[in-house]
């Protein structure tokens, strides 16, 4: 089932779409074609064919190598944590979980643009990348822990930002660094509602 889901996304459907119209093409040119009988039907196949599958077809690649999947989770979550992020996950915390949770197309990595807004990195090779996430509660309140691989960011640089990350997530939410050691770091995204 996961694997007809991932075929069935937009680049999947340009891609298909795409050879679906080269298919006619070939059977319009070199089948149709070749038959003096549906030599006009043939003819009309392969131009449609041709001109509507390219554009599609080109599209479907450029989307799937620019694909950035989902993050994995990187544990289980406790069994009430849809009851604290209802209650209390800020719209913040929610975007950036609905941001890792989903494709993205054309981005270097998940986060990229906010960690470069916060000072962190200025170019696109040098991006922590975004390992995974997972949910949790800290002394009961919501909490939103993504772990990045960061080989190109010292980790002073990580602590330098700290005051960027508490103001760039919102005055409702508190950030804490934890290095795992030199090229793996969390962030802990803490909802200050009780």
């Amino acid at each position: 089932m996961s694997s007809v889901k991932s075929f069935i996304s937009l680049p999947g459907l340009l891609l298909g779409i795409g050879f679906l119209c080269i298919g006619l093409f070939l059977v319009g040119r070199f089948i149709l074609e070749a038959n003096p009988a549906t030599t006009d039907l043939g003819a009309n196949l392969s131009f449609i064919g041709l001109y509507l599958g390219f554009f599609p077809l080109m599209a479907g690649i450029a989307l799937k190598f620019s694909e950035v999947p989902p993050a994995p989770v990187l544990a289980s979550p406790p069994k009430d944590i849809d009851q604290h992020r209802a209650s209390q996950a800020t719209k913040i915390q929610r975007e950036v979980l609905s941001d890792v949770t989903k494709k993205s197309y054309f981005k270097s990595a998940h986060m990229a643009d906010a960690l470069k807004r916060i000072g962190l990195t200025r170019r696109d090779e040098d991006v922590p990348l975004l390992e995974g996430y997972r949910e949790t509660l800290t002394d009961g309140r919501y909490t939103l822990v993504l772990r990045f691989h960061s080989p190109q960011v010292q980790t002073q640089r990580w602590h330098d930002r700290q005051a960027k990350f508490d103001t760039f997530f919102g005055r409702d939410v508190s950030s804490h660094l934890e290095m795992l050691d030199d090229e793996r770091v969390e962030l802990f995204l803490t909802s200050k509602a009780s």
